[in-house]
């Protein structure tokens, strides 16, 4: 079924009605329309709603011809001067008046162009996608397009003629503006006459708003004695009585709506005044001073009625226009630039000042976050430069030992951590002495289930301040890792196997456990290397060959030490051999240390052919075997 709708509606695509061309056509649309009028007027119907369609049909014929038949007709002229050579600002302000209003009609018609663009597209896709047995509904598609499209067609006229009158117009424009003699001084007192007017105006407008909200609300106490009626969910305005509607709340509702339009006019009157003066800010090129007088014309719009807010938006679009013309175009970009600059600035700021929720009758704002964040991140890094400082002066002052430094380093960057970390919240509001609840709560379920973390972070502490191990230190722990500590942090400890592997160890396992710590008080250790001598072999021989053969290597141990002396002694006596030991202080670390003295025993017994101890075989005979 899916794939038969699908095919159904390719048919209807590819067989759907077409426009009809004839009716757009000057030369062929009156033989069209005579064609199609006789056709309708040989068809008559008893169906209603079919004469209805017929009556449309011949209602859109008319429009058509009367579209196709009549151009519009041509009313721009240009505005007479009394003298262009000199021109009264009164003159000018009407000049530009008129201009404004011509703008206007011309972004009416461009508006008008782009919306009968969209109903041609809609019923041209319509219909394409009509039967082709419905012949009315296709004619009365085809008459739809074609109106409209003479409508269009009207409407790209028109724009085209304002559109090439205005471009012409604009050399005389500018003309007029070199031209205008401007009054500055009349213009400011006349500025400051309209102020003290729309203040008493916008005074009225607030008097009348308060009268209606008051009669409101006294005519709905009159209807009713009960107090809870009147907080009922009724109109209130529907309770006035129709005597008290007529004779108070109707008229200041007109009243309002009057002054209302007052002010609106009193405005438009004011814009004029604020032209010419931005025009003398455009003369004497003092941009700063037109974009003040910019923001108070701005100020009004608000206040202006429908139709002159979009002439007003026009007059600012036009001085706009004349700033760019008579500026220099990178001053200009710089002054909109920094206009731009402060208007974002001051809308910012209003965003992120707007209340999100209140904490303690205190409002917090976005602002509010922002610097915790902003707080945080600088906390952290002079956390981290403070840090690197310690670790750069520990390579500048050898003398000091580097646990000291990494001691330091540590408890100074956690200390202005949580010094940020307080800052922080108290931007938001949160005071800390509230937090003491929230850190009572948290140690029960610290008790439970952080028991190991702050274990691992008190033991860090106790490591740091103890120093049972330093940095540099070599260690051996219980479940067999040994290498150099080269680092202690708050939670754990880094080992460095001599296979280079860091291994991370935590710090209750350096506290609650025993290791060993090969260089807690002085590097200096003792190698106990075993080795064996067959029976037979002299001992003293032997010791005497191994002990010259350690002092000619170069071998690394301590030499010529009364404190730390080399010696061979015997430790016992097993089945295989003499088992023999080699004691020797070293000051270095690690599981091959052992691995030069080995080789340099066995060279020695090898060179010397002393035999090799050999296990003796002992049989056990069991009772009844052979």
């Amino acid at each position: 079924m899916k794939a038969i709708g699908i095919l159904i509606l390719l048919t209807w695509s590819l067989f759907g009605a077409e426009i009809d061309r004839s009716l757009l056509s000057e030369d062929n649309v009156s033989a069209r329309i005579s064609e199609i009028r006789l056709s309708l007027a040989n068809e008559s119907s008893a169906d209603e709603r079919r004469q209805n369609e017929i009556n449309i049909q011949k209602l859109f014929l008319s429009k058509i011809e009367a579209l196709a038949h009549s151009l519009p007709q041509t009313s721009l002229k240009q505005y007479p001067f009394t003298s262009e050579s000199s021109i009264s600002q009164h003159e000018f302000i009407d000049y530009f008046n008129a201009g404004a209003g011509q703008l206007e009609k011309m972004f009416t018609y461009e508006k008008n162009i782009e919306q009968l663009g969209k109903r041609l597209q809609a019923i041209e896709d319509n219909l394409g996608s009509i039967p082709p047995g419905d012949t009315s509904a296709i004619l009365q598609g085809q008459l739809e397009y074609a109106y409209f499209k003479w409508k269009k067609n009207h409407n790209q006229y028109k724009y085209k003629e304002y559109h090439d009158f205005l471009d012409k117009e604009k050399s005389r424009f500018l003309y007029a503006f070199a031209n205008v003699k401007l009054d500055v001084e009349a213009l400011d007192k006349l500025s400051t006459l309209q102020n003290v007017q729309l203040q008493k105006l916008y005074q009225k407008k607030v008097y009348l708003e308060l009268r209606l909200e008051k009669e409101t609300i006294l005519a709905a106490s009159k209807t009713t004695t009960d107090e809870t009626e009147i907080l009922d969910n009724k109109n209130l305005i529907g309770q006035v009585s129709e005597e008290d509607k007529t004779s108070r709340f109707e008229f200041l509702q007109d009243e309002l709506l009057n002054v209302k339009q007052n002010i609106s006019e009193k405005i438009q009157e004011k814009t004029d005044t604020f032209i010419l003066l931005q025009l003398h800010n455009l003369k004497s090129q003092d941009l700063e001073q037109y974009i003040i007088v910019r923001e108070m014309m701005q100020s009004f719009a608000p206040d202006l009625s429908a139709e002159a807010k979009t002439l007003f938006d026009i007059q600012l679009k036009m001085l706009e226009w004349l700033k760019y013309e008579e500026i220099d175009e990178l001053t200009t970009i710089i002054y909109d630039f920094k206009e731009w600059a402060e208007r974002a600035y001051v809308d910012g700021m209003d965003f992120m000042n707007t209340p999100l929720f209140y904490k303690d009758e205190r409002a917090i704002v976005l602002l509010d976050f922002i610097k915790m964040f902003i707080t945080i991140i600088i906390g952290f890094l002079i956390a981290a430069f403070y840090k690197r400082r310690i670790n750069l002066a520990q390579k500048r002052i050898g003398f000091v030992q580097k646990q000291s430094f990494k001691i330091i380093g540590n408890i100074g960057y956690y200390i202005i951590v949580l010094i940020t970390f307080a800052i922080s919240l108290n931007n938001i509001g949160l005071d800390l002495s509230s937090l003491s609840l929230v850190a009572g709560a948290l140690s029960v379920g610290i008790g439970f289930g952080l028991k190991e973390i702050v274990g691992n972070l008190v033991s860090g502490l106790i490591l740091m301040i103890e120093r049972s191990v330093k940095i540099g230190d070599f260690v051996e722990i219980e479940n067999g890792v040994s290498g150099n500590i080269i680092d202690i942090r708050m939670r754990s400890v880094t080992v460095r196997t001599p296979a280079n592997i860091d291994v991370i160890v935590p710090n209750s396992s350096l506290v609650q456990r025993s290791f060993i710590n090969y260089t807690l008080e002085e590097p200096i250790r003792r190698l106990d290397i075993p080795f064996m001598i067959a029976y037979g072999v002299k001992f003293e021989e032997v010791k005497t060959l191994i002990m010259t053969a350690l002092e000619e290597s170069d071998l690394e141990y301590i030499r010529n030490s009364k404190e730390y002396q080399t010696k061979i002694i015997m430790s016992g006596m097993d089945e295989r051999g003499i088992n023999c030991k080699l004691l020797v202080y070293v000051n270095t670390y690690g599981p091959d240390v052992q691995s030069p003295f080995l080789m340099l025993i066995y060279r020695v017994l090898q060179d010397n052919v002393f035999p090799l101890p050999t296990a003796r075989l002992s049989v056990s005979m069991s009772e009844g075997q052979p």
